[in-house]
């Protein structure tokens, strides 16, 4: 099992204080988890609400982690490959693996918040033909000297696209799959890693979703034992059972209060199937803790964090990526959390 750090974080302005403030407290934990060990980390592509909008580009935040660390692997969880036009998004990331020294873990999606499409002008009809379009088109930008290419949504005639990622011939990708089974199959077709989010869905859906993808990866000839499916979940190690209960809690519940602030409008019903009402579900979770918890969590005393982590790699996980930076929590206290868990829970995981 291996494990990681995931910021898809809220900005709450009077919890959280400047942006900068919240920038150097994610510097200071990624270096943390550098020096202890952790496999990776993740940052995820938002736009414009306190629910993940503060990280609006994943190469800029990834650089400067890359600058402050030495081993870490550093990852888009995900870079919204549909919204952004995919040259640039090539050259970004290559740039990111070379200033890295080869550190770069690609994780691509659609994007699912219907105010993030129009507010690129970008039909959410059309998000699949984009994302297919801008996934052929990076991996063309890394792979081939020189580009000619003629699709729906972009034109290049004889572009050789610098620079080329230090990992040949790219770097390892990981796509982001909720719901969409469509999504599931593209992942495994291409043989690539699998990001998923446990708490959207129930264990039963989870379950048959982990099975579906590493069934077709089998079927599409390659061997599920070699791709990561990574869970991405909220973690709290406390210092007691009734600590790693109760502290949480306003600050998970800020969390989806956000969340659902950011998907008030639905997707579309056709591209995102089972999408419908997930503002609504994200609300929930805001007024019912207990939805949450403990279930859906990684929080505990040491030996509860055991339990749940345990939970997930019987789920088929292969590495957890620990959202440990949510809703306002103050950066000491994600610090006593993380450092409780390098020390209490990590050394005690079976290998």
């Amino acid at each position: 099992m291996k494990f990681s750090l995931f910021y898809l974080p809220t900005f709450w302005q009077p919890l959280n204080g400047a942006v900068g403030n919240l920038y150097e407290d994610i510097l200071e934990e990624i270096e943390f988890a550098d020096q202890s060990g952790l496999e990776a980390v993740w940052f995820a592509e938002h736009h414009f609400f306190g629910y993940g909008g503060v990280i609006p580009s994943v190469p800029v935040i990834a650089a400067a982690a890359a600058q402050r660390t030495r081993r870490i692997r550093i990852g888009s969880g995900v870079a919204l490959i549909g919204l952004n036009d995919p040259i640039r998004v090539a050259e970004e990331f290559a740039m990111l693996d070379n200033l890295s020294g080869g550190r770069v873990d690609f994780g691509i999606g659609r994007a699912f918040q219907r105010a993030e499409y129009d507010a690129f002008n970008v039909p959410m009809s059309e998000s699949r033909a984009r994302f297919d379009e801008a996934h052929e088109l990076i991996l063309r930008a890394w792979r081939d000297e020189r580009i000619n290419y003629a699709g729906k949504y972009r034109t290049l005639k004889d572009v050789n696209v610098l620079p080329k990622p230090v990992q040949r011939p790219r770097p390892p990708i990981y796509v982001a799959c909720i719901m969409t089974p469509e999504s599931f199959e593209f992942t495994a077709r291409n043989g690539y890693h699998l990001m998923y989010v446990p708490y959207v869905g129930s264990p039963e859906d989870g379950v048959a979703r982990v099975r579906h993808y590493r069934t077709t990866l089998e079927g599409s000839g390659f061997d599920p034992a070699s791709r990561e499916v990574m869970m991405c979940l909220h973690a709290f190690c406390g210092d007691s059972a009734e600590h790693a209960r109760d502290f949480p809690r306003p600050y998970l519940t800020n969390y989806f209060e956000l969340a659902a602030e950011a998907n008030r409008a639905d997707a579309d019903s056709e591209q995102y199937k089972g999408y419908a009402g997930i503002g609504k579900i994200f609300q929930h979770i805001h007024e019912n803790y207990d939805f949450m918890y403990p279930n859906q969590v990684i929080f505990g005393d040491p030996e509860q964090c055991l339990a749940r982590i345990e939970y997930y790699r019987a789920m088929g996980a292969t590495q957890i990526s620990l959202i440990t930076n949510f809703g306002g929590m103050p950066h000491r206290e994600i610090m006593r959390s993380l450092e409780r868990f390098v020390k209490e829970v990590i050394p005690h995981v079976p290998r």
